[in-house]
């Protein structure tokens, strides 16, 4: 009973915000036609690296140790300054949630 209440509640929620934006987004639409055009454009340049990027490896040359090396060094030097942030932020929040 409190769910179907509180789902009527949200998609009512969210029909008024639709509402209130829909002439934002005609406006947006009638001033930046091209812009939806760019953004799928986007999606099929992915879809277009994707299908060519086993050529492209192939082509350098490189055996799959030196690739494997390379993904590891990016992956590493990407994700170890999140590492660092997230762990200094935890340390922040427990010396302030200590008593």
């Amino acid at each position: 009973m409190i769910n179907a209440i509180l789902t009527g509640l949200m998609n009512l929620i969210i029909g008024l915000v639709s509402v209130l934006l829909s002439p934002i987004d005609i406006a947006i639409k009638a001033a930046l036609p091209d812009l939806s055009s760019a953004i799928s454009s986007v999606g099929t340049y992915f879809q277009l690296a994707l299908e060519n990027i086993g050529f492209v490896i192939s082509m350098t040359g490189l055996s799959s140790t030196a690739i494997s090396i390379i993904i590891l060094y990016y992956t590493f030097k990407l994700t170890f300054p999140l590492t660092v942030a997230t762990i200094k932020l935890a340390i922040k929040w427990y010396d302030k949630l200590k008593p």
